[in-house]
């Protein structure tokens, strides 16, 4: 996606106490809870959209639209007249969706990390992009009829114009990104270690990353089982060999930017400084495979 706008210094800051705030609030509750419900709040951002592109063209909600509402959403619509407000009834819906759908994540204090990070995962830049495309053209030409939100939804998830890489591309590349952060996390603690690989860590990352461990001259290691590199360079081998198409096309840094607001990211990365603090303090422990390492930090939760 491209950047539209630069921020000002001031925005930045803003951005960045949100996005403290955010991943506070990330680490209060286990990752499988946070991601089915991060699943849902896009899908519940792109109806209000929906509901709201509709309505605003209509002047009203045609009546076709408020059966719809009165089926999903049980108990939205109490007054008809509301029907009547386009952007009453956009804002009312909004908060009736934070309330009604995510009341447990408002109640349990996460709500606007689920925000924070759902109004920048891509499907969500996406929508809201062809919200305004909609909203313009269909204040200039009314049409005939409208999609039903499944349609709806699927052309705004695709609507990319003027980009040559497609979302589906994009988006595909920052999950695996993020999943390369999460190993590379899992190692980071070894990095700058004294000690030798543990045999079945050295293992799992020749695995993973054949031909890492081989040495390149005489500074580098001597063995497979020989004393790890720094974090830095695994972190780079990885975009090397993995991504090295994206870079040629000249893409990565959209690869980068989306990974960086991806919430598996910002968790594993919170949980990883506890985790170096406390390997460090330790180092003769035995270390955890991967598969233990990750399960443990997707479901640490902080009070």
């Amino acid at each position: 996606m491209k950047t539209k706008w630069q921020p000002t210094k001031l925005e930045r800051r803003v951005q960045g106490i949100a996005r403290r705030r955010a991943t506070k609030q990330l680490m209060r509750v286990p990752w499988d809870r946070f991601h089915k419900a991060y699943e849902e709040y896009v899908r519940w951002g792109a109806l209000a959209l929906w509901v709201r592109a509709i309505v605003e063209s209509e002047g009203c909600a045609p009546s076709w639209l408020a059966a719809s509402l009165k089926k999903r959403c049980p108990g939205f619509i109490a007054n008809e007249a509301l029907l009547n407000e386009p952007r009453l009834l956009g804002f009312r819906f909004h908060s009736w969706i934070h309330n009604q759908i995510f009341g447990l994540a408002k109640q349990e204090g996460w709500l606007d990390a689920l925000l924070f990070y759902g109004v920048r995962d891509l499907r969500s830049q996406s929508t809201w992009a062809y919200w305004e495309h909609c909203e313009q053209g269909w204040h200039q030409k009314r049409p005939s009829s409208y999609p039903n939100f499944e349609e709806w939804s699927r052309l705004a998830r695709n609507y990319n114009p003027g980009e040559e890489t497609s979302l589906a591309k994009l988006a595909d590349a920052v999950e695996q990104y993020v999943e390369w952060k999460v190993f590379a996390c899992w190692l980071q603690p070894l990095s700058g270690a004294t000690i030798d690989l543990p045999r079945r860590v050295a293992t799992q990352l020749e695995r993973r990353c054949p031909g890492f461990l081989k040495p390149r001259n005489s500074d580098d290691i001597k063995s497979r089982d020989g004393r790890a590199r720094s974090g830095e360079r695994l972190t780079t081998w990885i975009e090397d060999h993995f991504f090295s198409q994206a870079k040629e096309e000249g893409w990565f840094a959209m690869i980068l930017k989306q990974a960086r607001t991806h919430p598996l990211y910002a968790r594993i990365v919170q949980y990883s400084k506890r985790w170096n603090k406390s390997w460090s303090q330790n180092p003769m422990a035995v270390y955890p495979s991967f598969v233990q390492w990750r399960h443990v930090a997707e479901n640490y939760v902080e009070d």
